[in-house]
């Protein structure tokens, strides 16, 4: 009996195990599969395929995939290739049987090997879609403003590491920085030194490393209807998007090298945590360390740029992505002249270009960290909602920065502008609703939105030299006899004051609404309007106790615009009126300790001009442009005044195009004409802004043969005079930077070697505050793999 219950066990257990292997025998056959190729029947490796169940992934070197273990139903199917449109399909997986799925791309082999040997810079049609410029789906044809993008392709290409190196791509834009190195432009005639991050704002306290960086928006013009006041400058704003995790495992590590020994190592690591269930991972790291081509100085950066994504469902996306940097370093000192000066340019001056003045003693901290939450959901097949946060914050855990003040020509006052420490935080919350619908027979596309924005700063701030002299000047003709200044000599006299914090606090709350009116298909209307109310509780000095500077504001933005496509989806011409208006934030006059409160700046711009876009081949934009300012804030010495009125115009031309397989190139020119027309600066330019900038970047890759993924890079940037004080005077003088590259891209990894400044040109940058010395000749080599 017990031998028959141990044999029946057995039996009953094979049969299990049995039925389970038939099961999964089962199991295995509910799968779907196919081929993707090329429409000239070459197979279309490291295509992606997507499920809509969540699933992907990539096909093999023979065009081929497969999905196994699928439960029965139906299912999209959907391939997709960079630059390339997806393609879908639907089919139904029964018990124990598969299904096929065959997609032919709409390119040929070829044009697959240039994507993957040169990336997407071919696709100059799809680059310029963007969700940012206008908070609405209008392709670029359709929309009346100018906007620049600089995408990631390019950005490698020029093994551009700042994203003030981006903006040698943008036309009529002159690179600039702030005082402690945040990053900034001159267009049309105005500076912006604010940036947006994925259309939310930041509040920086460093620069911006691209290894996080997706692309890089530039739109042009007074942008307050969409973007508020406390950011924008009426010749553009800056909005770089950060890069988002994908489907698939994959990603690229870096190593780089350079002049004065610089060292910089990179990751790229995009990870799914759960991709069948849409929750989606990546990180970039990047850690470099650089000394100055000066002889006091040096720089280390550390950034973390995490970025996680879930599709809940169909309907509702949420995404939470972050960046923490940090700089640790010699801030370079700021050039100024006194205006008595008699000088009319620093090459008249006795300096060796290579001088810093500074000490490597004199280490500031710098952090910047940003955090987005956004969840996207749709309401309808005509309404979505998209509900974002922001927070970004800052902070100096010590800013050491040297006015260089020169006398004459042979004496230079040092004055340290020293922030002992600071915190800056600013939270932007904001809710849109975006509608593509009908009424009648007219296609109306509109976003209503509302938004808030708050600022919170705290600092402690001396001057070390204004009001009195701190430290002994810098005498030129005899440099061993001048006293180096240290940090014990700057702590020592900081230990003598008494210097309370500076408390700022502002708030901004907006609500706004555009619409896009199709007339016909070919003529569209845009109508916009905002209206901000924005409070300021001044400063509060910690020590004192006493407010000051509290004010409040109320403006509304309108904006108008007109599109008509003289060849559908190839040629338009378009105008607008844009009218903007900015808070200007109060100034601590260094000199005086007076904080000054300035009125609203108002613009009105008025522009026209052309668009093509001729497919893979050409993509061009010129336009001329009318703004008027008024209130406009001149620098005098260290104090800002705000007395005159500012007209700025001119014309810019963006040319972009593929003549043919492997050459790409980016060319454009920007002219401006801007002065002061009436007060005390009356016919003169603003400082720091040139008359002419000229941009070209050219590069020609090999596609084919045993050498194909070789490829040469050439660029030049020219950038004319521009003024340093207001009297101008005192000039910038005019320069051409001449960059080249060689690289060789294979689909698993890359090396390439830029030499910058060809010609090793000496030439200064402003903000119109600050002049610097810029780097001389130097070199750069990287290697990276790709898994």
């Amino acid at each position: 009996m017990k031998n028959s219950k141990s044999f029946f066990f057995f039996l009953c257990l094979l049969t299990f195990l049995c039925a389970g292997n038939v099961q999964a025998q089962k199991n295995n056959n509910n799968l779907i599969q196919g081929q993707v190729t090329t429409r000239d029947g070459s197979p279309a490796a490291y295509s992606t395929i997507k499920l809509s169940n969540g699933r992907s992934a990539r096909v093999d070197k023979e065009g081929r995939y497969t999905f196994r273990d699928l439960t029965p139903g139906t299912y999209v199917v959907t391939v997709s290739f960079v630059g390339l449109p997806e393609q879908s399909q639907t089919l139904s997986v029964a018990v124990g049987e598969s299904a096929v799925a065959d997609f032919v791309l709409s390119a040929d082999g070829k044009t697959l090997d240039e994507i993957l040997i040169i990336g997407q810079k071919y696709a100059i049609t799809s680059k310029k879609e963007s969700d940012y410029v206008a908070r609405l789906p209008l392709k670029n044809l359709e929309n009346p403003q100018v906007y620049s993008v600089v995408d990631k392709e390019l950005i490698k290409e020029q093994m551009a590491l700042t994203l003030e190196e981006s903006f040698r791509n943008v036309p009529g834009a002159a690179p600039s920085k702030t005082g402690a190195g945040m990053p900034s432009f001159f267009s049309r005639g105005f500076q912006t030194s604010e940036n947006f991050r994925n259309g939310m704002a930041t509040y920086l306290r460093t620069g911006i490393d691209l290894a996080q960086v997706e692309r890089v928006e530039t739109i042009k013009g007074p942008t307050s209807t969409l973007f508020g006041a406390q950011m924008t400058s009426f010749g553009g704003i800056v909005n770089y998007i950060t890069k988002k995790p994908y489907e698939t495992f994959g990603g690229e590590v870096g190593y780089s090298m350079g002049s004065w020994d610089m060292n910089r190592l990179t990751a790229d690591i995009n990870a799914p945590i759960a991709a069948e269930e849409g929750l989606l991972f990546r990180v970039n790291l990047a850690r470099q360390k650089e000394n100055t081509f000066q002889d006091q100085g040096n720089n280390a950066t550390v950034l973390i740029a995490p970025s996680l994504s879930y599709q809940v469902n169909d309907r509702l996306k949420l995404s939470l992505d972050a960046d923490f940097y940090s700089v640790k370093g010699i801030t370079p000192a700021g050039w100024m002249i006194d205006p008595k000066l008699g000088k009319t340019s620093f090459d008249q001056l006795h300096l060796d270009y290579r001088q810093s003045l500074n000490d490597n003693s004199l280490v500031s901290r710098q952090s910047s960290s940003n955090i987005l939450f956004q969840a996207d959901y749709k309401l309808s097949d005509q309404w979505q909602s998209q509900t974002k946060y922001a927070w970004g914050g800052g902070s100096y855990d010590d800013l050491y920065i040297f006015d260089m003040i020169w006398k004459t020509d042979s004496l230079v006052n040092r004055i340290l502008r020293t922030f002992t420490d600071e915190e800056s935080a600013r939270k932007n919350f904001q809710q849109n609703f975006i509608g593509d619908f009908k009424i009648g027979q007219f296609r109306n596309r509109m976003v209503i939105g509302l938004d808030y924005t708050s600022n919170y700063r705290k600092t402690r701030y001396d001057g070390l030299g204004y009001g009195g002299e701190v430290f002994a000047p810098a005498q030129l003709y005899n440099l061993p006899a001048t006293p180096v200044i240290r940090i014990e000599d700057v702590n020592a006299v900081l230990a003598k004051r008494n210097t309370g914090q500076n408390v700022t606090k502002e708030a901004s709350y907006s609500a706004y609404v555009s619409d896009v009116f199709n007339v016909t298909d070919r003529l569209s209307a845009m109508a916009s309007l905002r209206v901000d109310r924005f409070i300021s509780e001044g400063v509060t000095n910690t020590l004192s106790r006493k407010q000051s500077g509290n004010y409040n504001q109320t403006a509304l933005s309108p904006k108008f615009g007109l599109v008509y496509e003289v060849l559908k989806d190839k040629v338009s011409l378009f105008a607008n009126y844009m009218n903007g208006f900015k808070n200007v934030p109060g100034y601590l006059d260094p000199t005086t300790s007076i904080y000054q409160v300035f009125k609203p700046q108002r613009a009105n711009q008025l522009e026209g001009g052309v668009k093509v876009e001729l497919s893979d081949v050409f993509n061009a934009t010129a336009s001329y442009y009318n703004i008027d300012v008024t209130n406009s804030i001149r620098v005098d010495g260290t104090s800002r005044i705000q007395d005159g009125k500012q007209k700025s115009k001119g014309f810019e031309v963006e040319l972009i195009g593929k003549p043919f397989t492997g050459f790409n190139y980016v060319a454009s020119y920007g002219y401006n004409d801007n002065e002061f027309v009436n007060g005390a600066a009356a016919g003169k330019r603003a400082l720091g802004t040139p008359e002419h900038v000229f941009n070209i970047w050219a590069s020609y890759a090999l596609t084919n043969g045993r050498a194909k993924g070789l490829g040469l890079g050439v660029g030049n940037s020219y950038i004319s005079k521009a003024f340093l004080d207001a009297a101008n005077t005192f000039t910038l003088g005019a320069y051409n930077l001449l960059d080249a590259t060689v690289f060789y891209n294979r689909p698993k990894y890359s090396i390439r070697i830029k030499a910058n400044n060809v010609l090793d040109k000496k030439y200064w940058v402003s903000d119109g505050y600050y002049a610097r010395p810029q780097k001389p000749f130097n070199f750069m080599a990287s290697v990276a793999y790709k898994f």
